[in-house]
């Protein structure tokens, strides 16, 4: 028991610690972005490629809010701005779908870059795939006349506190919030590869995930991030690259597919909820993404094995 207990103490600090240091800066970061005007001053200069996704400036102001800070940001201004404009199902599914590519990119683009994966590179990657797919669902929704009736939210969200200290306490909540999350997965993790289930989900995984190039070390940091979110995947990650159990071959390519397709539980649901339609924040997403990763692993293959610094 006491070797158990120290493993998971261990494993707890080797992931909290890196993963604190980047979080806990980027929340003053983004809180600078958000009342500077920064915001607003990106929504105007996306406006053009928001309308070749067919969404409003309003959405595309939304969409800057996601992707700059996070998506319960997002959806505060989402329940002030949506009911006062006319759109349409099509119109809040594909926004919703951008979102879930895109969002907390300078929180989730610097994990990624502590994994050893280029911070320009993880952006880039979630902000084009995210209007690639945009422009796909509208191309998809717009001429075959699908979602097309008005869209009629019945979501409400609580406003973010106002005043320093009642933010600062609130930022403080979502940082334990982490962190218990980090110690309940560590020791779910942990059991499992007592009791043995972790070979029988590396026999499930393993056959799809050598398709993309991913070795079977990188497989439970792919299921966490996959099923829970990118933070705690790349909390791990982070942890096992330290180690020099992964190669540099799976970091780059498993960064790639969890930059595109994370938290596929808790978002997707929420997303559904605020009124995307499952065939774009679920289905499209998980093809797309998966499509994107093989793409990813057939140029990675043939351009850069051999010598790609992915620092």
């Amino acid at each position: 028991m006491k070797k158990f207990l120290s493993k998971i103490k261990n494993d707890i600090w080797e992931i909290c610690v890196p993963l604190y240091k980047i979080l806990i800066p980027f929340v003053f970061i983004v809180k600078i972005l958000e009342i500077s005007g920064a915001i607003e001053f990106i929504a105007k200069i996306l406006e053009p490629l928001m309308s070749l996704v067919g969404l409003t400036p309003e959405l595309g102001l939304i969409f800057v809010t996601a992707f700059v800070i996070n998506i319960y940001a997002s959806l505060v201004l989402f329940v002030n701005l949506v009911p006062v404009i006319d759109v349409s199902v099509a119109q809040i599914t594909i926004l919703t779908t951008m979102i879930l590519i895109a969002h907390n990119l300078p929180i989730e683009s610097t994990i990624s870059k502590a994994a050893g994966v280029s911070f320009i590179y993880t952006v880039l990657l979630r902000l084009i795939c995210a209007f690639i797919l945009g422009f796909i669902l509208k191309l998809i929704y717009f001429n075959f006349d699908l979602l097309t009736e008005t869209f009629k939210t019945f979501f409400t969200i609580k406003p973010p506190p106002d005043g320093f200290w009642p933010w600062l306490l609130d930022q403080s909540i979502t940082l334990i919030y982490i962190f218990f999350i980090v110690c309940t997965m560590t020791v779910v993790l942990e059991l499992l590869r007592m009791v043995g289930i972790e070979k029988i989900v590396e026999k499930i995984f393993m056959p799809p995930l050598r398709l993309f190039g991913i070795q079977k070390e990188a497989m439970n940091i792919i299921i966490v991030g996959m099923t829970i979110g990118l933070q705690f995947g790349g909390g791990m990650l982070i942890k096992e690259v330290k180690t020099g159990r992964i190669d540099k071959q799976s970091i780059f390519l498993s960064v790639s597919m969890l930059n595109l397709l994370h938290a596929l539980i808790e978002d997707t649901i929420l997303m559904i909820l605020v009124g995307g339609h499952i065939s774009g924040v679920l289905f499209a997403r998980i093809i797309f993404s998966l499509i994107m990763s093989y793409f990813i692993f057939m140029i990675y293959k043939k351009y850069f094995k051999s010598n790609l610094s992915i620092q």
